[in-house]
């Protein structure tokens, strides 16, 4: 996961028109089917919760959000969100951050419907992330589907106008730029968090990995593979480094640079990994010790 700056997000004002229509038609929808069951003497909650539903799969509708994954996708180079997946093997989807029609979480909550249109809750995610899935052969199972944890004691809004800013999801969130950091990756692949355990950042990064199924095995072999060409290149920097007033050599040192640099770039997939990995190259042990490289710290932090 990377931060992506979602307000680098645009949108056409005819696709703003569309979704705003959509909006005011599944308010009035809701409201008609509450007041018709509550003329009737019937169950509102459940007229409510019907209106939503038929409300949300009607023809054109689910379409709305639909149109614009390819920009969504254009601002993260094709990268679902939450993995740093391409996967050019699977469709990606539009997930909304907040479920727009139901919380696992919560049975009586009507889902976030009011954000089903808005832009702003939406996130491009590969299928390994967003579907849910239960990998018996490898032991893991995930899936965002309609959840969304809050942490314990966390209000939670339930109607169209109360304040989203109040609740504290559990589940790190792409376009907060802290959040991302709050991962990091194992050699061998796996995700861990990078906080310490017991802090809240430790359990807001368990729960994201398991709920957005980032331990998956794809997403554990694809990772394992950037460790080992980022130790590879830093092997061959290293060694580059020795004779580098060498004209040679330091065209070799350069390429290795240029390689690396694209290893952690924003736009490579798995950068974040590739920074992690990267990072714990600065020390390695040599005859029992742990020797610094300066010169790599050095490297990454100044990476254009």
């Amino acid at each position: 996961m990377r931060y992506i700056d979602i307000e680098r997000f645009r949108v056409e004002p005819e696709w703003q028109l569309r979704a705003d229509t959509a909006l005011n038609g599944l308010r009035e929808e809701i409201r008609s089917a509450c007041a018709e069951a509550q003329a009737r003497g019937e169950d509102v909650i459940a007229a409510k919760r019907e209106a939503i539903s038929r409300g949300l799969a009607a023809v054109g509708r689910q379409g709305i959000w639909r149109e614009v994954k390819g920009a969504l996708g254009e601002i993260s180079w094709e990268k679902c969100w939450y993995s740093e997946s391409k996967n050019p093997g699977s469709d990606k989807n539009v997930d909304h951050f907040r479920p727009k029609g139901s919380v696992e979480e919560d049975r009586e909550h009507d889902g976030y419907w009011w954000l089903a249109f808005d832009w702003r809750n939406f996130r491009y995610s590969s299928q390994w992330c967003n579907q849910k899935r239960n990998d018996r052969v490898n032991g893991t199972r995930g899936g965002k589907g309609d959840r969304f944890p809050l942490r314990p004691g966390s209000s939670r809004a339930r109607h169209e106008g109360e304040r989203l800013d109040e609740e504290e999801p559990m589940l790190l969130d792409p376009s907060d730029p802290e959040d991302w950091k709050l991962l990091c990756f194992r050699i061998d692949g796996h995700p861990t968090p990078s906080r310490p355990m017991g802090t809240i950042e430790y359990e807001r990064a368990l729960v994201s990995i398991e709920v957005y199924h980032l331990h998956c095995k794809p997403l554990v072999d694809d990772r394992r593979e950037v460790a080992s060409r980022v130790r590879r290149v830093v092997e061959q920097l290293e060694q580059f480094r020795r004779d580098i007033s060498e004209h040679g050599m330091r065209r070799l040192y350069k390429r290795e640079l240029q390689e690396l640099y694209r290893l952690v770039d924003k736009s490579a997939e798995y950068s974040s990994a590739a920074l992690c990995y990267a990072r714990g190259e600065v020390y390695k042990l040599e005859q029992g010790e742990q020797i610094k490289r300066a010169w790599l710290e050095e490297v990454l932090n100044s990476n254009p």
